[in-house]
C-alpha cells in the first residue's frame, strides 16, 4: 500500500525549545520539526490525542542582530508515540497540527523556515 503525503507546508528538522502551556504547570520539551502546519517534539509526558494545547518556542531570527522571537500558538495532539501511557519511559514523541496562530508568529516562523531551506 502506497503512503500519500498529507502535509501541505514545508517541514525542517529543528532543534528548538518547546514549552506547552497546561495545568498543573508547563512542560517543556525538544522540537525535532517544524512547519508552518504544525511540530514534532520530544515531551516528558504524555498527551492523549486530540488534547487541545498552547505552546511558545522560541525561533531564531535570520538576522542575527535581531535574535529570537517567541512564537505562541494553539493546536491539537494527532499522534503520540508509543501511543498510550507508559510509567517506565522518560519521553514520548508528539505531532500538534496547529489550529491558532497569530499573523505576527506565523511570519516569524516563515521567515525561520525559509532560511532554513534556503541553506
Amino acid at each position: 500500500m502506497m503512503h500519500t503525503e498529507r502535509r501541505t507546508a514545508q517541514r525542517i528538522e529543528a532543534n528548538l525549545a518547546v514549552t506547552v502551556m497546561g495545568d498543573p504547570a508547563a512542560a517543556k520539551g525538544k522540537a525535532l520539526n517544524i512547519s508552518t502546519s504544525g511540530i514534532y517534539f520530544e515531551s516528558p509526558y504524555f498527551m492523549a490525542p486530540l488534547t487541545k494545547v498552547r505552546l511558545e518556542l522560541h525561533v531564531p531570527d535570520p538576522d542575527p542582530k535581531r535574535g529570537e522571537t517567541a512564537v505562541t500558538c494553539d493546536g491539537i495532539v494527532v499522534r503520540v508515540e508509543p501511543e498510550k501511557k507508559d510509567p517506565a519511559l522518560s519521553l514520548y514523541r508528539v505531532a500538534i497540527l496547529f489550529t491558532y496562530v497569530s499573523e505576527s508568529s506565523l511570519k516569524s516562523l516563515d521567515r525561520f523556515i525559509r532560511s532554513r531551506l534556503a541553506g
